[in-house]
């Protein structure tokens, strides 16, 4: 049912980072078994669909970890606000979307922290309903941008996703698509920046820059953002 896939190349190669395609219609508690992923009491009454994901992307993890330690089939628990908790000096993320899934792992010694978020590209309807929820005004698609709207607001979608899975280990908070601008620096490159526009912790203020990368493939946006361990705040 989960097929491996190459991840798209968004971190450094100390980062270890895996893909894997599936169906939903091919979920079965049989094919789940044989992963060797928990499905934790909470997804009891969770369609196929939320399990089906749930299971690629805890592989996912897996095989990232694996690939870092040489353990195999160390299951990723899931935290408070469904976030993965990784076994202690390990860091990571974890993403899925409409049949693809990945992780990304590092180690504690060398990343603070890591950011992963795969989107399948908006429909013009989607994109129209959700634009100005997501983008800031001065975020506003320009006509001389070389993408689409489309792919453009599911960039800056994507990009804020992968910065809030970043950040939020480190902040201990919520917060929200306002409280960040998404920057371009090279669609060539598949490079951007994130810019803090709210006060998320003492470290993490407003004006903090992260750099972040991305990459487009078949109708799917991938986003990643890596925090190295003694990389000081600007």
């Amino acid at each position: 049912m989960y097929v491996e896939c190459p991840a798209p190349q968004l971190f450094d190669p100390s980062v270890a980072h895996c893909a894997v395609r599936f169906r939903v219609e091919d979920y079965t508690p049989e094919a789940v078994e044989k992963t060797g992923v928990i499905l934790p009491s909470t997804m009891d009454r969770a369609v196929n669909k939320r399990k089906a994901e749930y299971v690629a992307g805890r592989l996912c993890a897996m095989r990232a970890l694996h690939a870092q330690t040489g353990r195999v089939g160390v299951n990723i628990a899931a935290g408070t606000k469904g976030e993965p908790v990784w076994p202690a000096g390990w860091v990571g993320s974890i993403t899925h979307t409409h049949g693809f899934a990945a992780a990304a792992v590092a180690d504690a010694r060398f990343m603070r922290s890591l950011g992963l978020d795969t989107e399948q590209i908006m429909t013009a309807q989607v994109m129209q309903n959700v634009a100005t929820r997501i983008c800031r005004p001065e975020e506003a698609y320009d006509v001389r941008l070389p993408v689409s709207p489309e792919v453009y607001t599911t960039l800056v979608f994507s990009a804020k996703e992968s910065l809030f899975k970043c950040l939020f280990p480190l902040v201990g908070k919520m917060f929200w698509f306002e409280d960040a601008r998404i920057e371009i620096a090279d669609y060539q490159a598949g490079a951007f920046t994130a810019v803090l526009m709210s006060d998320l912790s003492e470290e993490f203020c407003c004006s903090v820059r992260l750099d972040g990368r991305f990459y487009a493939s078949g109708g799917l946006i991938h986003t990643g953002i890596s925090l190295a361990c003694g990389t000081e705040s600007p």
